[in-house]
């Protein structure tokens, strides 16, 4: 079943959330959501203050509109990642490290404002989102998960090995958030590897941790 659309029903009304939410990303290209005037978002919608406010509450109401939209491209990237074609864990590994670093680097500014403001207005923040992020991030571990060889020896076994692939991908994701968000800041400042180099070197450390635990007892 398909989560609600957070639009209103009406085609026109659609329009304008549509051209509110384009102007959000815009000047988020640019400025820190903290600095974004409502004026400014009615300019670059196009419409005035006055149709702002007859829609929205606040500039905040576009935030669950923001993270849906962040959350359908991250459905359409995990889908790319699920049709890649590796043929081991080590290129598996250092496919995601590379794709998760490119797609969260382009969209920067988004993912800046989402990861803070998730946690200020969580209550309206992930309101029936399209896509449920713990189905996302199970579906990453899963493409680790491939590469575990059957051992059906135990139900403590085949724990291990998701809790491995869901722990690497935890570590995956936070220590590129840091780096990415926040290179200047602890805790990215505890690594002095440039971001390149960091995604060069991810990979190695994942595959250190997921080995010991993929193979078979």
């Amino acid at each position: 079943m398909s989560a609600p659309d957070l639009r209103p029903k009406q085609k026109r009304s659609q329009e304008t959330h549509d051209k509110f939410l384009v102007s959000l990303q815009n000047a988020l290209k640019v400025k820190y959501f903290e600095h974004i005037s409502i004026k400014e978002l009615a300019e670059g919608a196009g419409v005035s203050v006055g149709t702002f406010y007859r829609r929205f509450e606040n500039k905040e109401a576009l935030l669950p509109l923001l993270y849906d939209a962040f959350g359908k491209e991250l459905g359409q990237w995990i889908d790319q990642m699920e049709s890649a074609e590796c043929h081991t864990l080590e290129q598996q590994v250092t496919l995601l490290c590379r794709s998760t670093n490119d797609f969260l680097d382009a969209r920067k500014s988004v993912f800046r404002t989402i990861h803070l403001n998730a946690r200020l207005h969580s209550d309206t923040m992930f309101a029936n989102p399209t896509l449920d992020r713990n189905e996302a991030y199970s579906r990453l571990s899963n493409l680790l998960l491939k590469f575990s060889p059957d051992n059906n020896d135990s139900v403590q076994v085949d724990l291990k090995k998701q809790q491995a692939a869901d722990m690497a991908i935890y570590m995956l994701i936070n220590s590129l958030l840091d780096k990415i968000l926040y290179p200047s800041l602890t805790p990215a400042i505890a690594c002095s590897m440039d971001q390149e180099t960091f995604v060069t070197e991810l990979p190695q450390m994942l595959l250190n941790y997921l080995l010991p635990s993929f193979a078979n007892q």
